[in-house]
């Protein structure tokens, strides 16, 4: 996604051919990454124009205008002067785009947690009764996961928290999620406190002993190469609410 907004920047020149083939291959050609045309739509400011909304394998949608004869295509900019009924077109149709992204996103990920078992999982039970719950994808090493560890207990008073861990960074990280997941098995199902200490303990800079290095962490990584696969998400920490 970041090499199309990359070429979005400056244009790109097409091969003469059909709009649709030549959006794709140029994409193709130019970002290695594939794309398909979601929508689009001949403007009523520029007859030679088309806006089109592209879609990558993974799900992205991003806005473009291309020529009608596929000569070229650019980005949006608040340099072009589009009428009111383009500028509403447009809108309609990223909205309409952006929806249709949502429910598949939410399909995808509603199969892709039902996947795992509950062994998988760190529960951590809120407050009360009868709440919401949040699955949250996370890594111990990961600076923003850390950050948001430090407003846990004021979350499990709006919801339950199921975390699965998927870590971005070295083995050590891997590491550390397998020791949380073996030390919290230890402890009750409703031991939210003693739970979220476990996390606290590995969620910093920490040297591993020895004993530790040699941890089995394969359960993390089957976890991980499973959550990545979906194409959903990107990275952490990533927050779903069933």
């Amino acid at each position: 996604m970041k090499k199309i907004i990359a070429i979005l920047a400056c244009g790109l020149t097409f091969a003469s051919a059909a709009l649709e083939e030549n959006f794709k291959k140029s994409i193709k050609d130019m970002t290695d990454v594939e794309v398909e045309v979601e929508f689009k739509k001949e403007l009523v400011s520029f007859p030679s124009m088309y806006f089109v909304i592209g879609k990558t394998k993974g799900g992205d949608i991003f806005p473009v205008i291309v020529s009608k004869e596929g000569e070229y295509f650019i980005g949006l900019s608040n340099v072009l002067k589009l009428s009111n009924v383009d500028t509403q077109m447009m809108q309609e149709a990223l909205n309409q785009a952006q929806k249709e992204k949502e429910a598949r996103d939410s399909k995808v990920l509603k199969e892709l947690f039902s996947g795992f078992k509950e062994s998988d999982f760190l529960y951590l039970k809120g407050a009360s009764e009868n709440l919401p719950t949040k699955i949250v994808v996370s890594d111990p090493d990961c600076p923003y996961c850390r950050e948001h560890l430090k407003g846990i207990d004021q979350e499990l008073k709006e919801a339950n928290i199921k975390i699965i861990f998927a870590p971005i960074h070295e083995k050590e990280a891997f590491i550390k999620s397998q020791l949380i997941m073996s030390e919290a098995a230890k402890l009750k199902k409703d031991d939210t406190k003693g739970k979220v200490a476990i996390l606290n303990k590995y969620f910093k800079d920490i040297a591993l002993s020895n004993k530790e290095l040699k941890t089995d962490y394969s359960q993390i990584t089957r976890n991980t190469e499973k959550v990545f696969k979906s194409g959903v998400i990107k990275g952490v920490p990533f927050i779903y609410e069933e």
